[in-house]
């Protein structure tokens, strides 16, 4: 059953080509919807593993916020997270 209700109500590839669709055949409430779950789920995702102090996690996790923070206009977070990933990789020695 989740797995039906996450195709069905949770943006995913699909949402482009609904996108693409003539006016007339579009959902535009829909699709806001859909895209919207996927946006709560992605903050659950982050919320719970915060909580759990999950780091490995949480590095999966602040990847596709950055260019979600991008385009609503809080580059500051957008840069601070960048600048975690690019410190734990590449910075930070590997047993820390």
């Amino acid at each position: 059953i989740a797995e039906c209700l996450i195709c069905s109500y949770v943006a995913n590839y699909q949402l482009c080509h609904m996108r693409e669709k003539p006016s007339d055949e579009c959902d535009i409430q829909f699709e806001n919807v859909i895209l919207m779950n996927r946006y709560c789920l992605l903050y659950e995702e982050l919320s719970y593993t915060l909580n759990w102090g999950d780091i490995g996690r949480v590095k999966t996790c602040i990847v596709p916020w950055i260019p979600i923070l991008k385009a609503v206009g809080k580059h500051k977070y957008a840069t601070q997270m960048t600048n975690f990933l690019t410190n734990i990789h590449f910075v930070y020695p590997p047993g820390l």
